[in-house]
């Protein structure tokens, strides 16, 4: 069926010479890192300026972006998009050559955006390493306003990754963009200034201010005065400040599609035996992580899915396929099956296990590893943490110089397959092969199958954990009463050009 929805059209114009756009400036503190590429912060940015055939309104949802409407066909293989009346900043009509030419530029080296992967388009792995030329890829033009997107299998997730910044419709020459907002700036304070003159509902505000940075007690304390509209966190940082130094009703917090735990080095060290993995997600108690937060989306997560992506497949999450070690078994028995696993492997309460973790700033953070910490110690592993900025754990986990570090992993769309290619061959510092051909046969069966089949390949691979897997993450955010337009929503998304300042203009 051919789906429709009316949208306004933006008149986009040449930054040269434009009326000064009309509107309220928008104020957005991240508190984050401000040097880790690919935060929080580069992210709001990048779908603020982003001009893609699929868009998210202010509760989640997609809804028209450069495409007005679109059906699958061919059994869900094929997915038809009719482009929009368009032009560059330059004058020139946008066109399906235009969509073929940004996404075969997208997916091929130097840049390989992971998305044409993730979404599942033809070709897409074998563009993306360099084995297929780009002109493969699963994208046509088959007359000027018509785009086809060819699938390697049927998936209804394709929609939700037609959203993401990756995916957006570019022209190589600089300056030349249909982007609704010109970025200026540094990391640090990034300044997105609306291209044309007359607000509409995809771009509201005139300016929006977007700062970064990792003093979470001085956002809150800016929020607090009235000097932010919103606050909101890149993980778990932060958190404790903003429930302590602003309003309760002014606090937000969204489930993501994610896991927080402990990212673990299979390649090298103590933890690259199985067995040491196994007892330390065996010995943490959960529940009580849990309870030490009291909110309500933290919830426990057992195995490398939570609940929002696990579905109902009748594996029990976390355990090992044989049966051997559950997680729904009292924790007195899941600490005895630790100290053997550990007393496997060569440890005891005479020759402990010491292991260090990478931990970002926070108190939000050591509260969380003083609680694993404590229920390490009563199998004979003794905890010690590095506090360092999240960029530069990601360097130390790239080159595999950890223990164990924090990984607050998410995916922007509910695709359990996305989020556990995290743990395959070659993308971090684990390897199992088997798990991988699972996923493989996942991501090219029927969508009704692949619950189950994910389901397994996430216990298979919690024979030797790639994660110790803790609770659901979360995105926390302070929002003024003068913000309108944020909807909690489980994909945790708030585009900023569609959220409205009231009572002020700045």
């Amino acid at each position: 069926m051919l789906k429709t929805v009316p949208m306004a059209t933006a008149l986009l114009l040449a930054a040269c010479g434009a009326p000064s756009p009309q509107g309220a400036k928008l104020t957005v503190t991240v508190v984050g890192d401000p040097a880790r590429v690919g935060g929080l912060a580069d992210r709001l940015a990048a779908e603020t300026a982003a001009a893609t055939l699929i868009a998210r309104d202010g509760a989640g949802e997609t809804v028209p972006g450069l495409a007005s409407s679109w059906r699958f066909v061919d059994d869900g293989q094929s997915l038809i998009l009719r482009l929009r009346p368009m032009q560059w900043s330059d004058g020139k009509p946008l066109t399906s050559n235009d969509v073929m030419s940004a996404f075969r530029r997208g997916a091929a080296p130097p840049k390989r955006d992971p998305g044409f992967v993730q979404a599942g388009l033809s070709n897409a792995r074998a563009v993306a390493t360099g084995r297929t030329p780009a002109s493969k890829l699963g994208v046509r033009a088959p007359i000027s306003r018509v785009v086809e997107l060819r699938l390697e299998a049927a998936s209804p997730l394709l929609l939700g990754w037609l959203t993401q910044p990756g995916l957006a419709v570019t022209r190589p020459e600089k300056g030349v963009t249909l982007a609704a907002y010109r970025t200026d700036g540094t990391s640090e304070r990034r300044i997105l200034t609306r291209t044309s003159a007359v607000s509409t509902p995809e771009a509201r505000p005139a300016t929006i201010v977007l700062e970064t940075t990792d003093d979470a007690a001085a956002a809150v304390a800016a929020f607090a005065r009235r000097e932010r509209d919103i606050v909101i966190g890149d993980g778990l940082a932060g958190l404790a400040a903003a429930r302590v130094g602003a309003r309760a009703e002014a606090l937000r917090i969204d489930p993501l599609w994610g896991i927080y735990g402990y990212l673990a080095n299979g390649l090298r060290g103590p933890v690259s035996n199985p067995a040491v993995r196994r007892a330390l997600a065996l010995a943490v108690d959960r529940a009580a992580l849990a309870e030490r937060f009291g909110i309500t989306a933290m919830a426990p997560v057992e195995g490398l899915l939570p609940p929002s992506l696990a579905g109902d497949s009748g594996v029990v999450p976390g355990a090992v396929p044989d049966g051997s070690e559950r997680f729904d078994t009292p924790l007195a028995t899941r600490l005895s099956q630790a100290r053997a696993l550990l007393a496997r492997a060569g440890w005891s309460a005479e020759k402990p296990l010491r292991l260090v973790l990478l931990l970002p700033p926070g108190s939000d953070h050591r509260a969380v590893a003083e609680r694993v910490a404590a229920d390490w110690a009563r199998i004979g592993v003794l905890l010690a943490v590095t506090e360092i900025a999240p960029g530069v754990i990601d360097r130390l986990t790239a080159r595999g110089d950890f223990d164990l570090a924090v990984s607050e992993a998410s995916v922007p769309v509910a695709d359990a397959g996305a989020l556990l290619a995290r743990y395959r061959c070659g993308a971090g510092p684990n390897c199992n092969p088997a798990a991988d051909a699972m996923l493989e046969a996942a991501r090219l069966a029927p969508p009704a199958q692949r619950p189950a089949l994910l389901a397994r390949a996430a216990a298979t691979l919690m024979e030797a954990p790639p994660l110790v897997p803790l609770f659901t993450p979360v995105r926390w955010a302070l929002v003024s009463p003068e913000v309108e337009g944020w909807v909690p929503n489980v994909a945790a998304s708030h585009p900023l050009a569609r959220l409205a300042v009231t009572g002020r203009r700045r």
